[in-house]
């Protein structure tokens, strides 16, 4: 399975192309806020929820490896039921749902160039906290502190996002003894 990030790229060519790409803060609104803000808003909703498809998928997919069989059509939904409302992919929430398989830790040794696994778990973490604060109408901040959104940090996010969806399923799956 492949994580897609189709929509999340449709979000970030309607951003860039409102800007123009051109150098500098977009041009700043009657209200106060910077051209673009709802795109921004935007890209990291539809990111976050690629990923709780994606991983939710994964959780499948180890689990008919746990199981040691595939699923039927009507076992999926049933089993569905049962985890379906895990959360949003934070880092906590992830190792949560794969500790139902009797996985510890599914990050433990998920690493690569640039991107270690604390370094994962932090970028995971605080793409929820920004999403969370999207999804709630609160300011958007990260551990408290009042954090600025921007097309570059969304950008930063997605290609962590493409690296994490190209190794996790291989990974997690190397976690379970059939």
């Amino acid at each position: 399975m492949a994580l897609s990030l189709a929509l999340v790229e449709e979000l970030i060519s309607a951003r860039r192309n409102l800007h123009g790409g051109d150098r500098g803060a977009p041009r700043r609104l009657e209200d106060g806020n910077h051209e673009g803000r709802a795109l921004n808003r935007a890209c990291v909703v539809m990111l976050t929820s690629a990923m709780q498809a994606y991983v939710g998928e994964v959780f499948v997919a180890c689990s008919e490896k746990a199981f040691g069989r595939v699923l039927t059509p009507d076992e999926r939904k049933n089993y569905d039921s049962t985890w379906s409302r895990w959360g949003n992919p934070s880092d906590k929430n992830i190792i949560n749902l794969f500790r139902r398989l009797g996985i510890n830790d599914v990050f433990d040794g998920l690493s690569w160039q640039g991107q270690s696994t604390p370094t994962l778990k932090k970028n995971l973490d605080k793409m929820n906290q920004v999403r969370n604060c999207i999804a709630h109408g609160s300011v958007i901040a990260i551990d408290g502190a009042a954090f600025s959104l921007t097309l570059s940090w969304i950008n930063r996010w997605k290609k962590v996002s493409e690296s994490f969806g190209s190794r996790f399923e291989g990974h997690a799956l190397g976690k379970i003894i059939a």
